[in-house]
């Protein structure tokens, strides 16, 4: 049996734009320094992203620009007031609060985000429970930017992962632990709530 003929692949300039991007960042990590600075991201997805995607970018890290009408970034954005929702359920329940006033208008709902903010809860470790919830973050932008790496939404995934990572590698850790030590002093009920 012969070799199956394969079509050759036609690609305009804006794909291979994304694809160029993609194959140019470097992997991240929670857990290391990243390998890329906000600035160079940025400058990158400057010379390669659609207007709309690079708009989509600016409204991700945006706390003014509500109303975006990109997937990707609603999408982001439900599942972090899901996030944040259930850990305002959590410290209203150790608080003995009614959390309603507190809450926000989310659409959809996963359990698996409620799983993981009550399993971050469980640590003691104030720092840890943040890493757990930051990871639940890396793994929502992982889920939401889909099975191509190649796309607008990957990028996007991309943006968020790395805002975490700087985030975490920007961390000092003796001026971490003044302000913990600090916050417990001044709140030691908050420290285990």
């Amino acid at each position: 049996m012969g070799a199956i003929p394969l079509k050759p692949l036609h690609l305009n300039g804006s794909d291979m734009s994304y694809y160029y991007l993609a194959a140019s960042l470097p992997m991240l990590s929670l857990d290391g320094e990243p390998p890329i600075s906000l600035e160079d991201f940025l400058n990158r997805c400057d010379e390669h992203l659609s207007k709309k995607d690079s708009t989509a970018l600016d409204a991700l890290f945006s706390k003014h620009d509500t109303a975006s009408r990109h997937t990707f970034v609603r999408a982001w954005r439900d599942r972090e007031t899901q996030l944040r929702n259930a850990i305002v359920r959590v410290r209203a329940q150790r608080q003995s609060l009614d959390p309603a006033s507190f809450l926000h208008h989310q659409d959809g709902f996963d359990s698996s985000v409620e799983k993981a903010v009550a399993d971050a809860f469980s640590r003691a470790n104030p720092l840890e429970r943040e890493r757990a919830l930051d990871r639940v973050r890396w793994a929502t932008a992982e889920e939401l930017s889909g099975f191509d790496p190649f796309t607008g939404s990957a990028i996007l995934a991309y943006a968020l992962k790395l805002n975490i990572a700087l985030r975490w590698a920007s961390q000092d850790s003796a001026a971490g632990l003044q302000q913990a030590q600090t916050l417990v002093a001044r709140n030691p009920q908050e420290a285990t709530s």
